[in-house]
């Protein structure tokens, strides 16, 4: 007598699901986090040059210990 659950035996891992996912979405993910990378890089830029207080005050870029 074989004990079956209802499906879950081709049922794919989480992992294996995941790295499907990833594949499937791999470049719209990699364009996502260059633009965020090139949008808080070009915003700390513009709060260095010009001194602009409100975003050199975001918790992202200000020094350690400065609170």
């Amino acid at each position: 007598m074989q004990n079956t659950t209802s499906g879950q035996e081709n049922a794919p891992s989480p992992l294996k699901r995941f790295r499907q996912y990833f594949q499937q979405y791999k470049a719209a993910v990699g364009l996502t986090v260059l633009f965020l990378y090139l949008f808080l890089l070009g915003l700390g830029t513009i709060g260095e040059i010009w001194e602009v207080e409100w975003i050199l005050d975001l918790p992202l870029f200000r020094p350690p210990g400065k609170y």
